[in-house]
């Protein structure tokens, strides 16, 4: 840490009005810099000098004669100077509890210049303690007001990092640019290399908004104070390890003149060289941000891609790109990204919308791509199209239909989609987030007695339960909502569980299958009711081999999501395993390659969690047969 300068600290300490840093952020104004004693003065300014001209270690040796000063000089003003440059020695040597009590106790003197730099020390102490965000509120209203550069150079770099540690990196990034903008001339190049170092722990998506925003410009356009140069270095780093077309061309269009030596090989990369690619045995995975919802499916899809392909195995050939679809770009954006990095196969589609998109593209770059969703009806068309998922409403409609059938409705349905809602059945007096049972799509639901379709955003209601006096209830959405559901229903009413209900079954609920999933394990007296489930089911050891290997690298069973993104893994292996070894930017070759993938998708054979098939037999939707099973005695 630099030491303030010798002259700086006499004249804070010396100085009789108006040299501190003034009222601040509508606080108590600054009082008069201290004053102190003239013997006091002429003893303290070797002490300051030497500290302010030491080393670490020579600084830390001080102590014994500060603390003598300020006994000396108890009442003499110039004995919080001393405290102050105690409290620095403290935090030098990293006792941060002393470093922050004795900070405290200038700061409680009242507000002056030298309370201002123990309050850069208590912070400091407040950040190294590992706490960054009480630490960031302590040195946030200080940036930019302090006069001395030696502790503006402190502040700004324990600010910096607070920011940093603190996960708030759009003001990290701001930060960045004062502390690069203020360095002093002989220190700049040293800030730039902590700045740079920096950056490299900023998510990509927050360094292209601030790109897009101009908040990583500083106010001089001179390279050396600009922070622009060095964001454009680091994405422009990104854009070259993942090939990303959209990135390079996002760069050139922004920040061409802060690329420097970069800015040939990005040219190159946005022009289109390495745009159509394929890396052995590279599979792209695209993820969704666009809703709450759709975050969570993706996280676990992306968990089941990763088991699939085997990731988590040692030895495995496999190399997985993904992305997502959020922020500014568009899904076209984003699997461009992924064929530039070398994927040959696609994984997409954790909702209809971006499943319709990602089928489009895959019909008009002739790239195959798995849909984890079905996308619209019209988007199933082309050779590269393969469907692996399934409509949410399917496992909700056999369900409903068992229901019915055991004499336990009318029924009501909590939780899932919105759209699932809509389309099920009309809305309860004062229900939100449902429609009229005429609406499209709702005669397949309806008709299996679904009387009312409640959401589960909130505080779930059980008086929605008693006007229709219902008998049957299919829980459709997360483990929080079926909780809460659980909770409130009477023990009178049957619960059935569709495939996005991650909880244990209750004994006497009806459970939705499709080939091994649920992966669970088996509850006491489950027995699959005549003629329900898939006749072609895995037998139960199956399950179990597929339990234990989930379970040997995470914590809890496998979701629906996952379990398809398992299987989607376990199909795009299949057709990149076999692929040449060498990559290919040859036209030819890739699109070759890319055909070859498809065909050995479409032929592949391997035990799925989703589905008894153990393949698409040559055609693009996996043929998948939605069951129900028993768990144990009524409740």
């Amino acid at each position: 840490m630099a030491a303030i300068a010798a002259a700086a600290l006499l004249a804070l300490a010396a100085a009789t009005a108006g040299a501190g840093c003034g009222a601040q952020d509508g606080g108590a104004p600054v009082s008069p810099a201290l004053a102190g004693s003239p013997a006091a003065q002429a003893e303290l300014r070797p002490l300051l000098s030497r500290f302010a001209n030491g080393a670490r270690a020579e600084r830390i040796a001080l102590e014994p004669e500060l603390l003598a000063f300020r006994g000396r000089h108890a009442s003499d003003d110039l004995a919080r100077v001393a405290t102050v440059h105690l409290a620095w020695i403290a935090l030098e040597r990293g006792d941060l509890p002393r470093a922050e009590a004795l900070a405290a106790e200038v700061e409680a003197a009242g507000r002056s210049a030298v309370g201002d730099l123990a309050r850069v020390i208590r912070g400091a102490a407040l950040r190294r303690a590992g706490k960054p965000r009480p630490a960031f509120g302590v040195l946030r209203p200080l940036v930019s007001k302090m006069i001395d550069a030696y502790v503006r150079a402190l502040l700004n770099e324990e600010v910096t990092a607070a920011a940093m540690e603190a996960g708030a990196w759009t003001q990290a990034i701001e930060l960045m640019s004062v502390w690069l903008r203020e360095a002093d001339d002989d220190r700049r190049a040293a800030v730039r290399a902590q700045i740079g170092a920096q950056l490299r722990e900023v998510p990509i998506d927050h360094l292209v908004r601030a790109l897009r925003a101009g908040r990583a410009t500083g106010e001089v356009v001179s390279p050396e104070v600009d922070l622009r140069s060095l964001v454009a270095e680091r994405l422009a780093i990104v854009a070259r390890e993942r090939r990303d077309v959209a990135l390079a061309k996002e760069l050139l269009d922004r920040a061409d003149a802060a690329l420097g030596t970069q800015r040939d090989a990005i040219f190159e990369l946005a022009a289109g060289a390495g745009a159509a690619r394929v890396e052995p045995p590279t599979v792209g995975l695209l993820l969704s941000t666009r809703t709450a919802a759709s975050r969570r499916r993706g996280v676990e899809i992306a968990a089941g891609v990763a088991h699939g392909l085997g990731l988590l195995r040692p030895g495995s050939d496999a190399r997985l790109v993904s992305r997502d679809d959020g922020g500014e770009g568009s899904v076209d954006e984003a699997l461009n990204s992924l064929t530039a990095e070398g994927a040959a196969v696609l994984i997409a589609g954790s909702d209809r919308e971006q499943a319709t998109e990602a089928a489009k593209f895959a019909r008009t770059h002739a790239i195959p791509v798995l849909l984890v969703h079905p996308p619209e009806p019209a988007a199933l068309d082309g050779a590269f199209v393969f469907v692996v998922g399934e409509e949410p409403a399917r496992s909700i409609e056999v369900l409903a239909a068992a229901l019915a059938e055991r004499g336990a409705k009318p029924v009501a349905l909590v939780g899932g989609d919105a759209d699932v809602r809509k389309d099920a059945a009309p809305a309860p007096a004062g229900a939100a987030g449902t429609a009229p049972a005429g609406a499209a799509g709702a005669a397949p639901l309806a008709e299996h007695g679904i009387a009312l379709a409640l959401p589960c955003d909130g505080t779930f209601d059980a008086r929605a339960l008693r006007p229709p006096a219902i008998r049957g209830m299919v829980l459709a959405g997360d483990a929080r909502c079926a909780d809460q559901a659980l909770r409130a229903a009477p023990r009178s009413v049957t619960i059935a569980l569709a495939f996005e209900t991650a909880i244990a079954p209750p004994p006497g609920s009806l459970v939705a299958t499709a080939g091994l999933f649920p992966l669970l394990a088996a509850p006491s007296g489950a027995q699959p009711p005549p003629g329900a489930g898939d006749p072609r089911a895995a037998p139960a050891s199956g399950a179990a081999a597929a339990l234990a290997a989930w379970l040997a690298t995470h914590p809890s069973p496998p979701s629906f999501w996952a379990a398809l993104g398992r299987d989607a893994g376990v199909l795009a292996w299949a057709g990149v395993q076999r692929l040449p070894k060498t990559g290919t930017e040859d036209p030819a070759e890739v699109k070759a390659r890319r055909l070859a993938a498809a065909s050995a998708m479409s032929t592949a054979t391997a035990e799925l969690w989703t589905t008894a098939a153990n393949g698409f037999g040559g055609r693009r939707v996996l043929p998948r047969v939605i069951g129900y099973r028993e768990s144990g005695k009524a409740r």
